[in-house]
């Protein structure tokens, strides 16, 4: 049984690190839910379609005929500042949360493999005839059950 991760993780580190993500929500308060129907009605700015926007923008400052107009033309400055600036977040956010997905699932993934393996012990232990251990198991055999059936239930669902 190997133990890749071991980290004590306190109440206060997990309070600290929910600061700092209030914290975040906070500096980024402007932060809106699309609904499903807005998403689907909205044209996307991606990779590809980034350097046409920035050159349309570009060209409507130095030519009077294309400019819609300065508080429009502003708005689209912003907005396009704001689209590049959340682009490099939205990295980092994701990097990270794919590291603390990828660190819950091992930690709990070992949790689980000592737990199944205590739980192994106790049913040799009852075998063995050492008093107390059927109480263990049963307890433990009617957890793990309910977890074994909630898993084989999702992988059919999925």
């Amino acid at each position: 049984m190997e133990n890749r991760i071991d980290v004590e993780f306190n109440q206060d580190s997990r309070n600290q690190i929910l600061q700092g993500i209030l914290g975040l929500k906070s500096q980024l308060a402007f932060l809106i839910k699309l609904s499903e129907a807005d998403r689907k009605s909205l044209q996307l700015l991606d990779d590809g379609r980034k350097p046409f926007t920035e050159k349309a923008l570009e060209l409507a400052t130095r030519n009077a005929v294309l400019n819609p107009g300065d508080a429009l033309l502003a708005a689209g400055q912003r907005d396009l500042n704001l689209y590049s600036g959340l682009s490099v977040i939205e990295n980092e956010l994701l990097q990270l949360l794919e590291m603390v997905r990828d660190t819950k699932h091992l930690a709990g993934a070992e949790a689980y493999e000592v737990s199944r393996f205590v739980y192994m012990k106790a049913k040799m232990a009852l075998k063995m005839k050492e008093p107390g251990m059927q109480a263990v198991v049963d307890e433990l055999g009617k957890l793990f059950k309910q977890t074994t059936t909630a898993n084989s239930t999702e992988k059919t669902v999925k």
